[in-house]
């Protein structure tokens, strides 16, 4: 028994011994299996999203998640569905397998896995077509049908029909806007709108406050045009929400961005006035939630032009530079920021050509800028249409000149904050956007006037308080209307109430007529706004304190699409009423020696204009416009209303493009022409004793300008472009009154109504790495 019980318990042990080893080596193996199976099964994170058809509180794309997006690895059944915020988790597969996503009414998407973590895949409304060549060519301006604002919106391929270096010249292709010289000396452009100066055109960057203030002639020349994405004109007062300043209308400057900008784009640009052009625009992306870009340009003048032998320059001698960097912040459920940093360095030199005078007359420019902006955004995931911001923009302004024995200081430190709040009520019938805003100005001017050692300060501190509310109704696919008002408070005048309307009412399919009503209230800047009269021997007399200028303006706008033989066409007719209950206004006709500025009431503008628009060939589109401009005032010392200098009563343009076929290598050629004819303006009357003043007469001659140029693009988008502006080779005779004795009492170089410097060619590159818009 003893020696069986032995061998049995033996037994045992052996086989506890097997199972201990089997059970190690189980555990072992599903150690292994774990470990190999988690290094496999590692998760996806990621979000679907679309682009909203409806622009944000900022007028840029929003985006929206998409809940119920159907998300697989394709050729497999392992998949889920996007949650309410369109977010999604799934087990990772191998690296090259492709993610699908696809969603009712939407393209279906791919993407190939490369070992991210986290991925965004948007998708575009929409069902794509196979085994179908379309060939399209999207038209370079558009009005909208259905948007209350009678709003004019030129992209990238507009501005590419001229060498448009700059904002002031970025309308010569355009017959809303008027871009004329403010003298004979400086070459600085300013703007006209409605009949009236761009002062009263609200200007916007990226939907903040743009060229304004002391910046608000010169600044034009600071937005580079290779920099901007799009203009949006708009004819009339603007929204509440942009503030009070609007009068005649609003343009928008949409700057490239990090969302929308190419990876890299090099534009270079010489002309035959001796000037040359470096612009740059780049984008980074820094993580999934950061980019930025970076914005350079680089503006060079060292040739002395003088065409018309009378020892003035045709042309400033230049030394520019302007840079901008932007950042854009996208989280992952709604929140959105954008900060931007700009610079400004301009120094510029006109007047006598220093090697031919021994004591020239000279005018020089020194203007130093500093530009913060920060806008934050949130949109809430789960209620449409529904979002919240924060505008933010401060700026510190030093501008410096000499004309002659005359000279100017002038700084402005300006800060503006705005923080909105768009939902609606009910549905997307009853929309609305109201808000808060406050607004700090700080002007210190000092000018000292020829040869008297006298010092003029003007001086001020602006503060505004300000709240808005503005209503969007929509009955029907017919009808819109938005309505705001807006109240503020300023701190050297009071209380004021803002209020405007836009209206739309579609009566036809292809045919909408809008109205606009409303009320503009800006402070003026006399000594800068009339910056051409410096370059004068004209004396300056301020009546008094200036009042801010109050005016209501009234438009109507009819726009009808249609097909003309077999090609689309559209027809925009409209008519504008600028009434001023107060402006402030610059005398040049009561004495060729003084400039006269004060209030006055009794001064108004109208307009009416028509613009047809053809696609007359597949290859050829044809613009032509005429306007009708009625813009006079009644002067203090005058018995009745009078024309507003510098304003042409008959304008008309016309334009015709010719696009070739793309190679499939995107080769082309793109021919513009542009044709403006400027009819008779009414001019001061200028110094009698002048020895040329008989060349002056108190109607300028009316004159034709054309302008051409021709575009070739390469094969990996590489574009050569040339051209030539002032084809006829037009020129004011004499521009300078008294140029033999500019410190005398007769000199005025501020009456100028055409060009200077006759025609001028040009020629340029544009080369892109990245290009986003096809």
């Amino acid at each position: 028994m003893g020696a069986a019980n032995t061998e049995k318990v033996d037994t045992i042990a052996q086989e506890t011994t097997t199972i201990n080893k089997l059970m190690k080596r189980s555990l072992l193996l599903l150690i292994l299996v774990a470990i190999s199976y988690s290094s496999q099964a590692q998760t996806l994170k990621g979000k679907v999203f679309t682009a909203d058809s409806e622009k944000g509180h900022n007028g840029e794309t929003q985006y929206i998640p998409l809940p119920g997006a159907t998300v697989t690895w394709k050729g497999t059944r392992l998949g889920i569905m996007t949650d309410v915020h369109g977010f999604f988790k799934l087990p990772a597969l191998n690296i090259g397998d492709t993610l699908q996503v696809s969603m009712v009414g939407f393209n279906t998407a791919g993407l190939v896995y490369s070992g991210q973590k986290y991925v965004e895949i948007p998708l575009e409304q929409g069902v794509a077509l196979e085994a179908a060549e379309v060939e399209t060519r999207g038209s370079s301006t558009t009005i909208s049908l259905l948007d209350p604002l009678n709003v004019q919106q030129l992209n990238r391929k507009e501005l590419e029909k001229a060498a448009c270096c700059n904002l002031s010249e970025a309308f010569e292709t355009n017959a809303s806007v008027d871009a004329s010289f403010t003298d004979a000396v400086t070459g600085t452009r300013q703007i006209r709108m409605l009949g009236l100066d761009g002062k009263y055109t609200q200007i916007l960057q990226d939907n903040l406050p743009g060229p304004r203030g002391l910046n608000v002639v010169q600044g034009l020349s600071f937005i580079p045009g290779p920099w901007i994405n799009t203009i949006a004109i708009s004819k009339g007062t603007g929204s509440v929400t942009n503030g009070y300043e609007s009068i005649t209308g609003e343009i928008n400057v949409a700057i490239l961005n990090p969302e929308n900008a190419d990876t890299l784009h090099v534009n270079m640009y010489a002309s035959g006035d001796g000037r040359a052009e470096f612009n740059h625009v780049s984008r980074h992306t820094l993580g999934r939630r950061w980019s930025t870009s970076v914005l350079t340009h680089a503006e060079y003048a060292n040739t002395k032009n003088d065409r018309n032998h009378d020892h003035f320059l045709d042309t400033p001698l230049k030394n520019d530079v302007v840079i901008r960097n932007e950042w854009k912040y996208r989280g992952d459920r709604g929140i959105r920021g954008e900060y931007c940093i700009s610079a400004v360095d301009m120094n510029r030199e006109a007047g006598q050509i220093r090697a031919h005078i021994e004591n020239p007359w000279l005018a020089i420019t020194d203007i130093q800028r500093v530009e913060l902006s920060a806008k934050t955004g949130y949109v809430f995931p789960e209620k449409k249409g529904t979002s919240m911001g924060s505008q933010l923009i401060g700026s510190y302004h030093q501008h410096n000149h000499e004309f002659g024995e005359k000279s100017y200081s002038g700084t402005e430190m300006y800060f503006r904050g705005n923080l909105l709040f768009s939902s609606m009520i009910g549905n997307t019938d009853h929309k609305y956007t109201t808000g808060v805003s406050f607004m700090y100005d700080d002007f210190n001017e000092v000018g000292t006037w020829a040869g008297t050692g006298v010092n003029d300060t003007l001086a001020r501190t602006e503060k505004v308080p300000g709240a808005y509310f503005e209503y969007t109704w929509t009955p029907s696919e017919r009808l819109t209307v938005v309505s705001g008002i807006r109240g503020d408070y300023h701190n050297l005048y009071g209380a004021f109430v803002t209020p405007r309307l836009h209206a739309r009412y579609s009566l036809a399919e292809e045919t909408s007529i809008k109205l606009v009503a409303g009320r503009g209230f800006r402070t003026a800047n006399a000594l800068m706004e009339h910056l051409g009269v410096w370059a004068s021997s004209r004396d300056w007399e301020i009546f008094g304190d200036l009042h801010p200028e109050i005016a209501t303006n009234v438009g109507l706008n009819l726009v009808s699409k249609f097909r003309l033989n077999s090609r689309d066409a559209s027809l925009s007719v409209d008519g504008y009423w600028t009434d001023f209950e107060n402006r402030g206004v610059a005398d040049l006709y009561t004495s060729p020696s003084r400039i006269y500025v004060y209030n006055i009431g009794a001064s108004s503008s109208k307009t009416l204009q028509a613009e047809f628009d053809w696609s007359f060939h597949r290859r050829f589109d044809l613009r032509a416009a005429y306007r009708w401009v009625d813009a006079k005032t009644l002067f203090l010392f005058d018995s009745a209303p009078t024309r507003d200098p510098f304003i042409s009563e008959h304008r008309a343009f016309a334009q015709l493009s010719y696009l070739s076929k793309k190679q499939k290598d995107g080769r082309h050629v793109r021919v513009d022409g542009t044709l403006h004819w400027v009819g008779a303006q009414r001019l001061p009357t200028p110094v009698q004793d002048a020895p040329d003043a008989e060349d002056f007469l108190p109607i300028s001659p009316d004159f034709y300008q054309v302008n051409l140029q021709v575009s070739r693009n390469f094969k990996g988008d590489f574009e050569l472009y040339a051209g030539v502006e002032n084809l006829l080779n037009v020129k004011q005779t004499n521009p300078i009154v008294g140029s033999e004795d500019p410190f005398g009492p007769n000199f005025d170089a501020s009456l100028v109504y055409g060009p200077i410097f006759g025609r001028m060619t040009y020629a340029g590159l544009r080369w892109t790495m990245g290009r986003l818009d096809g």
